[in-house]
């Protein structure tokens, strides 16, 4: 089988200032080919499928995008022109390379075989307009039931779980304030955590932020329970972002101007793993490695916008060394009064072997999709 340092459609590159190497999908099917949110696993376990973003003529109307995958073991790249994906939801089979996805409220699988077609399982049935029905899919143990934030515009947010195979909708809780980010708990299938994010009022189109508790806390970070118990957790710094479970399901990442944060429910331990700038972060299974990405924004005075220079660092937390994969990112033709609309931040996150790092790159002129082997970092990194 191949692999990305031996498959023809990638392209070895070096980053000129650190030394580091990566892989980029060089073969260029539709216009961007990007990694996805660094929630969502793209690869099987055995190494053989790999999917990703296939957007095929942007267009900034709507966030609605294909998928394409990568076959190791013929060694081909297949766009699914039938596989229309909303928002960032994808979930990859880690096992059969099956990708679930959300459009217009239903559910739909993508076996990885070029003449299959993508298969509506269910469809979600809420009252009012829903704008979508899961920010990320998560699946819980039985392996046929997802955890969902369904964004209803004219209401709010509604958590809970859908059966695939019975199209059944059991509802956890809802909220007012936009609630996304949802992920259900790798090892608790009754406790789920989600994000307060910034949304839009729906009377005056006026930006809604994250709030503050009446004590100032800063209000992102939440857990709710099946039987919708709601918990906030404060975050360090009063400041939180970009959240993740650990592995064993005990622990909620994030991420602040502090750095890469843990917070252990069992324990009740809160402390900074690592101390840096990171936009996104993501770690294994065992925690002791970390890739995050980090905004480079000196010759823009500091402004952030979409499609900003970036660059991606990995931290070897058993040798206290970290290295930088990638220095700079291009911005190509993004700048802040021309932003990218899609979301092509690195997005930076671990495969569920842990073999490689998957990540979005601008370096060779476009949005690319773009990996790291973990066994060359770590030999960076001794």
């Amino acid at each position: 089988m191949f692999t990305p340092e031996t498959s023809k459609h990638f392209k070895r590159v070096v980053d000129e200032k650190s030394g580091v190497p990566h892989y980029v999908l060089e073969t260029k099917l539709v216009a961007y080919q990007q990694g996805f949110y660094f929630v969502n696993n793209s690869m099987t376990c055995d190494g053989r499928y790999l999917w990703f973003y296939a957007i095929i003529n942007p267009v900034y109307t709507t966030f609605e995008r294909n998928l394409g995958y990568v076959d190791f073991l013929t060694d081909e790249v297949v766009i699914c022109y039938d596989a229309l994906v909303e928002g960032a939801s994808p979930y990859v089979d880690p096992e059969t390379g099956d990708v679930y996805f959300t459009r217009n409220s239903c559910l739909y699988k993508r076996e990885p075989v070029k003449d299959k077609m993508a298969v509506k399982l269910c469809s979600v049935d809420i009252p009012g307009y829903v704008r979508n029905i899961v920010c990320h899919l998560t699946r819980l143990s039985d392996k046929k039931s997802f955890f969902l934030d369904i964004g209803r515009d004219d209401f709010g947010f509604i958590q809970g779980t859908l059966n695939s195979e019975t199209g059944e909708f059991i509802k956890w809780g809802e909220t007012s304030l936009t609630a996304n980010h949802g992920q259900i708990n790798p090892k608790n299938d009754k406790l789920a955590l989600f994000g307060i994010d910034t949304g839009d009022d729906l009377k005056t189109g006026a930006a809604i932020h994250v709030p503050h508790s009446e004590d100032g806390i800063y209000e992102r970070l939440w857990t709710v329970t099946a039987d919708g118990e709601y918990t906030m957790h404060p975050p360090r710094n009063n400041y939180a972002t970009h959240e993740w479970w650990s592995a064993d399901g005990e622990k909620i990442y994030y991420v602040n101007d502090l750095g890469i944060q843990r917070k252990n429910l069992k324990t009740g331990e809160h402390i900074c793993v690592h101390e840096c700038y990171p936009w996104h972060a993501h770690t294994t299974a065992d925690e002791k490695l970390y890739i995050y990405d980090e905004k480079v924004l000196d010759r823009f005075g500091g402004r952030w916008f979409r499609g900003c220079p970036a660059a991606v660092r990995f931290y070897n937390k058993a040798t206290d060394k970290e290295i930088t994969v990638v220095t700079e990112m291009p911005e190509n033709d993004f700048n802040p009064k021309n932003q990218c609309e899609y979301h092509i931040d690195p997005h930076p996150r671990f495969t569920e072997n842990e073999k490689y790092v998957v990540f979005t790159t601008t370096e060779l002129g476009s949005v690319d999709l773009a990996l790291a082997s973990v066994d060359e970092l770590l030999a960076l990194t001794k």
